[in-house]
């Protein structure tokens, strides 16, 4: 009679693998229904998108601001997830699987020198502590990302799309793959690369694993600080490049 194998599968391997199955299921079960781990090369593509888009973003003046130090799982935490976990686990949507929640997000903030060496929350002065820390604030620059499997959703209003629905927006861009508006009198501002939709069920994940990983649809970007600062962010952003990450991630 033919062995099917030649040799008995070593015990401590035979473990792992139950032991990486059994994790693996519970992590699928703790995400959704819609859950499935991402492959080596879904996992190796994504990194490297979000590390394109980080390369991409506006940085502020290095003589006046410096990054406050937040550790790469808060800046980028699918990459600094993918550094130390092989089982990462994607969601469904309509066109494929994709990393979700802060997986599919960037955040970087920036503290103004000026701010940095100025009392802190070891002071014994409470006032000063206070003031100190409502300048920082104040004065602090925050660009985030979001990447988007499906068209960047906005709201309907009797039929019609409302693409800004602020009433204070100004400076508003719009074309059919790009929108662009600020708010908060010139101290924040954000940009949609990408398309637009009023329909929800476009933006829902699905009931089962989807099998093929999704395109990134849209990326909103936005910047929040002092309004000379996001006014100056705003112009250095290279509008075209950003727009060109649009479409197939896994190629």
């Amino acid at each position: 009679m033919k062995r099917i194998f030649s040799q008995p599968i070593p015990l401590l391997l035979l473990v792992a693998l139950i032991t990486f199955s059994a994790q693996a299921q519970n992590l699928l079960e703790e995400v959704g229904s819609d859950a499935r781990l991402l492959t080596a090369s879904e996992i190796k593509a994504f990194r490297d998108l979000v590390l394109k888009v980080k390369t991409l973003l506006p940085v502020p003046d290095t003589s006046r601001y410096v990054h406050n130090g937040a550790a790469e799982a808060s800046t980028m935490p699918f990459v600094a997830e993918a550094s130390i976990n092989s089982k990462i686990a994607g969601r469904s949507w309509p066109l494929g699987c994709f990393p979700y929640d802060d997986y599919s997000t960037l955040l970087f903030g920036y503290d103004a020198k000026s701010t940095v060496s100025k009392p802190g929350g070891k002071s014994k002065n409470i006032l000063a502590n206070t003031q100190a820390m409502m300048e920082a604030l104040g004065n602090r620059v925050e660009i985030g990302v979001r990447l988007m499997p499906h068209a960047y959703l906005v709201p309907v209003v009797n039929g019609k799309m409302v693409e800004v629905d602020d009433p204070g927006a100004t400076n508003i861009e719009k074309t059919p793959n790009f929108l662009s508006w600020d708010a908060n009198e010139g101290t924040v501002t954000t940009m949609v690369f990408g398309p637009r939709t009023g329909k929800e069920s476009e933006t829902l994940n699905l009931d089962k694993p989807a099998a093929k990983f999704a395109p990134l649809v849209s990326i909103e970007l936005k910047i929040t600080g002092p309004k000379s600062e996001v006014t100056a962010l705003k112009k250095k952003i290279d509008r075209q490049a950003l727009a060109a990450l649009l479409g197939t991630v896994v190629k």
